[in-house]
């Protein structure tokens, strides 16, 4: 008697947060370093990408970090001067 093999079925389409433009915005726009595990276990990306986007996760974290102290810095001797 044949074995009975049941038809396959297609694949399916990743969900939305797993999309490579999704977890791309999610990453740079909304979550940041946050968003680093969406990215790990999307299958839409390749290992070198991963580390890529990881990379550069990373440097503009710490570009934005770096923008913030200073501008408090200015911010702060701004403060001083008006102060005197």
């Amino acid at each position: 008697m044949p074995a009975v093999t049941r038809p396959s079925e297609p694949p399916t389409e990743p969900s939305w947060y797993y999309r490579p433009w999704s977890v791309v915005f999610l990453l740079f726009f909304v979550l940041g370093p946050l968003g680093l595990p969406l990215l790990w276990k999307s299958p839409s990306f390749s290992r070198t990408w991963k580390i890529v986007l990881t990379g550069a996760m990373v440097l503009y974290t710490v570009l934005l970090i770096e923008s913030v102290v200073v501008a408090f810095r200015m911010a702060m001797e701004q403060i001083a001067l008006e102060l005197q």
